[in-house]
């Protein structure tokens, strides 16, 4: 049985369930999951991992706001060009829909 006290960020998420980079960094960065840092090195403690609620799956945790996806309608003179230059030619020849 491992009975150390502390852990390595990747050894932690594999812990975790699996989470990934991304979200255990933001976990730490908001104090859901404590952390240490030992020079440039971050570590998770056990007791954290023990006692941490953070093993739900990925899909199931909120976007945080810069990961948000945002859907935004493109307007006719926003096209590509290749559809709009597709567009023209089938007018031209007449087949326009």
């Amino acid at each position: 049985m491992d009975t150390r006290e502390l852990y390595s960020i990747e050894e932690a998420r594999f812990m975790l369930g699996g989470i990934s980079r991304a979200t255990i960094y933001e976990l730490l960065n908001n104090g859901e999951l404590p952390g240490v840092v030992i020079g440039r090195c971050r570590f998770v403690p056990a007791a954290a991992i023990a006692t941490s609620s953070t093993t739900v799956a990925p899909s199931q945790r909120r976007a945080s706001g810069r990961h948000r996806s945002v859907q935004m309608p493109l307007h006719s003179s926003q096209r590509p060009q290749h559809e709009a230059a597709a567009e023209s030619r089938l007018r031209a020849e007449g087949r326009a829909q």
